[in-house]
């Protein structure tokens, strides 16, 4: 499978997980962390998508596909140790 088949749903869930998070306890944190993960995911998602209807890669895409993961886990780590 291409990562698109997992990119566009993944963000598409993240970006619902913080609207619903907002509305249930009103955490603003949770709004602005999925709606903004989850753009951003939808975003790479989108791009190499595009760019597989052409027949290329899209280095945009594969850079934040694998960010998000990465930085997603400092900010875990950061959080944690506060």
């Amino acid at each position: 499978m291409h990562d698109f088949c997992f990119a566009i749903p993944y963000g598409l869930i993240l970006m619902t997980g913080g609207v619903l998070g907002y509305a249930k306890k009103g955490s603003t944190a949770s709004l602005a962390g999925g709606l903004g993960t989850g753009f951003l995911l939808l975003l790479a998602g989108f791009l190499s998508l595009k760019a597989f209807k052409k027949g290329r890669n899209s280095y945009l895409a594969m850079i934040l596909e694998t960010g998000k993961p990465v930085f997603g886990y400092r900010g875990m780590v950061y959080a944690q140790s506060s």
